[in-house]
């Protein structure tokens, strides 16, 4: 074979391999973008009905359960009857009545956990307990109802029916507060005391609280819909037909305390319920409007008061009932019209829309949130298997302002994980993004100028016997970002704190030593001793200068600070300015990963310069212009677009950045410019969050999200860049 054809062959198989792996690169990139994609594409679906049944029921209850695996629920009916059915075969599995009840008729129904606790139309209030117990037996899962009943006691003497009732237990108390028929409000509350020898002792008391009522209701009116007791045993709140919301404060049993009256609704309040947690208050009106209320401190006057930080859709027809989540913030409600509507508090948003045809009587939750029961009319039971596997992830919950339980207006907030079940989650993604351009902004801020300096010196003034410092420089790029973390984390940081009075006099030191060599340069070596030294290697004249400026700028520091700063920097910065100096900063991150992002632009800068035309170089110089005005003039416009892919270059490496972020800051994902502050960066809050996010999670998904964003952001980046250097390649072409 000839030496020319192998030459073809040879050319043409690195054209069809640089051909397919050039498209292989794109293929990968695409489908890395798929992937994630779809990992991120269940929180954009919709809640949806999985199936809809139908039951027969044997009247129309008042009250509706289901177990956590939808198999059994049960009904509870008026006159005291319980039924429970088989939601797989559609059969009643057993009926139990109440000896409780005897001739009574329930008239008000109140949940507790697993608790019933019924008021009756003769005036005593009835506990019932009901649990599914779950065994498996040759590996089948058998579910098997029990119903208990405590002792039932009288509530009001007058033996009339109670048309409201709420109630609430913790550990040593129990807490009932009813509303009867004839207009008075009443608490029974017991407590368990305990001697020293573990004996116990019931002490109970009725405490009514129709005088403290009566202190806020206009003419003597006891108007009230709806009342609800928190968890706490402390807040008990009341609704009205005029639209108010009373709290009182039932801490002392013996003493209650009207702490306000404010009005929460247009028309009369029908329904109340608090969400997990018991600090979200659901309020429902005749009109159908459904609010979220919250205990808040006021920002001027420190005082707390109840505001409305949620407003959800609003139904047709009046609210009937509401019906809370055990599982996330989630409520469904329930109008007149037979609409049913499924709810999320902190996004504000209405997931699904149900309907039954007429009038409903009660409607429950599944304990997984994953089912809605309602009973229709015809003594019917409808059944809905929902999913809903993201509700808390909508554009506004990530990208917007949300005002939080706890909170004292809406901001943005990353809080991912909690301490109770009832915990909220806050995945706000504005505080990761501002702090990913937080840590790259300071990051290019040092890296930028120090970069592109030590490439025009390198390439322009730089004797060529010296350029071995160009490998040196790259070199840094082979540091492991884990290493870089590390030292800053555990070694930059304390020494900074240490000497942060001295990095502020130090460039100051640093230029008068600089005008003191140049001077001593100039003036003080003979000229005949200059010239035995080769051109570009003055600039080492200056180390000994500069490190003497530094090592002056730490011995000074001391006096400095007291002068400057009464003694302590750290007090006056957080007494003078309001920026209070956390060890781990942003300051320290810009360092650190300033000398990460550093050799990328130092290379691809200093290269650019080098391939400058030497013609361009000696064409200045003959006309008269010295060295640095040739660099600044010549050289750096010339090899502006090179320049200008090297800082989005290393900006893409420090908007990726994770070791150094987390490790060197303090990983708080707060929302301030102070540079004495940490953040928290998108990949570092990856790293941080993926080893406990569930599969398939909502957080799983939100940190994909993440990665996303991160993954748009540096393609459009790049692409913004290319076309900027472009249309600069066009602009200097000129100079070639």
């Amino acid at each position: 074979m000839k030496s020319t054809e192998r030459r073809q062959i040879v050319d043409k198989a690195a054209h069809w391999g640089i051909k397919l792996g050039g498209t292989a690169v794109v293929i990968v990139i695409f489908a890395l973008f798929l992937f994630i994609f779809m990992e991120v594409y269940p929180l954009l679906k919709d809640a949806n009905v999985l199936e809809e049944n139908y039951y027969s029921l044997n009247g129309r209850p008042v009250s509706l359960g289901v177990d956590e695996y939808q198999e059994i629920a049960y009904a509870v009916y008026e006159e005291g009857k319980v039924d429970f059915i088989s939601l797989v075969d559609r059969k009643i599995l057993k009926s139990h009545s109440l000896k409780s009840i005897q001739n009574a008729r329930i008239t008000s129904v109140c949940k507790d956990n697993n608790l019933l606790i019924m008021g009756t139309d003769d005036g005593r209030v009835v506990t019932v307990k009901i649990r599914f117990a779950v065994s498996f037996e040759d590996d089948i899962r058998v579910i098997k109802p029990t119903i208990s009943e405590e002792e039932p006691f009288l509530i009001n003497e007058k033996r009339k029916g109670l048309k409201n009732i709420t109630s609430k237990r913790d550990e040593d108390s129990i807490a009932t507060v009813v509303h009867t028929e004839e207009g008075r409000v009443i608490l029974h509350s017991t407590v368990i005391e305990r001697d020293l020898f573990g004996k116990e002792e019931r002490v109970e008391m009725v405490t009514d609280l129709s005088s403290v009522v009566l202190q806020s209701v206009k003419n003597g009116n006891l108007a009230i819909t709806s009342l609800v007791l928190d968890l706490f045993l402390k807040n008990l709140y009341l609704g009205t037909s005029s639209g108010d919301l009373i709290w009182i404060d039932i801490s002392d049993r013996e003493d209650p305390l009207l702490q306000a009256q404010m009005k929460v609704s247009d028309g009369s309040v029908t329904a109340l319920s608090f969400l997990l947690g018991d600090v979200s208050l659901v309020v429902g009106d005749e009109k159908g409007s459904v609010s979220v209320w919250m205990q808040a401190r006021d920002e001027i006057t420190g005082e707390w008061s109840l505001k409305n930080v949620h407003t959800i859709q609003t139904h047709p027809s009046a609210i009937l009932s509401i019906a809370p989540s055990k599982r996330n913030k989630g409520f469904v409600t329930m109008a007149t019209d037979g609409s049913i509507h499924l709810n999320h508090a902190t996004s504000e948003q209405t997931l699904l829309r149900l309907r039954v045809k007429a009038i409903p009587s009660a409607i429950t939750f599944s304990p997984k949130s994953n089912g809605i029961l309602g009973a229709g009319p015809n003594n019917e039971l409808v059944h809905w298997k929902i999913s809903n596997p993201h509700p808390e992830a909508t554009i506004k919950t990530l990208f917007g302002k949300i005002w939080y339980e706890g909170y004292e207006k809406p901001e943005f907030v990353w809080q991912s994980t909690g301490g109770t079940d009832d915990f909220e989650p806050k995945l706000s993604l504005v505080p990761l993004i501002f702090g990913t351009i937080k840590g790259t902004i300071y990051a290019m801020i040092f890296a930028v100028p120090v970069a592109i300096l030590a490439a025009l010196y390198t390439s322009q003034f730089l004797h060529i016997s010296l350029k071995f410092i160009k490998p040196v420089i790259e070199l840094m790029a082979a540091l492991p970002s884990v290493i870089l973390g590390f030292l800053a984390g555990l070694w930059l940081a304390p020494l900074m704190e240490r000497i942060f009075p001295a990095i502020l006099v130090m460039p100051f030191f640093i230029l008068l030593s600089i005008a003191l060599a140049f001077s001593i340069w100039e003036w003080a070596i003979p000229s005949h001793m200059k010239g035995k030294y080769r051109f570009g290697i003055e600039a080492f004249f200056l180390i000994p200068f500069i490190l003497l400026a530094i090592y002056g700028s730490i011995v000074l520091a001391g006096a400095f600070e007291a002068v400057a700063f009464a003694g302590d920097y750290r007090q006056w910065f957080t007494d003078y300015v309001g920026l209070p100096y956390d060890q781990r900063n942003a300051i320290v991150v810009g360092f650190a990963m300033g000398f990460a992002v550093i050799p990328i632009i130092y290379t691809i800068a200093e290269d650019a310069m080098n391939n400058v035309p030497k013609s361009l170089v000696s064409a200045s110089l003959a006309l008269g212009a010295v060295p640095w005005q040739t660099a600044v003039r010549i050289v750096l416009p010339a090899a502006s677009p090179a320049i200008f892919s090297a800082i989005m270059i290393g900006f893409g490496r420090a908007v990726g950045e994770t070791m150094i972020v987390l490790m060197a800051t303090g990983n708080t994902p707060i929302m301030d410019w102070n540079f004495f502050n940490g953040f928290r960066a998108l990949a570092a809050n990856i790293a941080v969050e993926i080893p406990e996010a569930p599969l398939g999670g909502t957080l799983y998904r939100i940190l994909f999200l993440a990665a996303l964003l991160l993954f748009m952001t540096t393609f459009i980046v790049n692409t913004l860049a290319e076309l900027i250097r472009q249309k600069m390649r066009k602009k200097f072409s000129s100079y070639g």
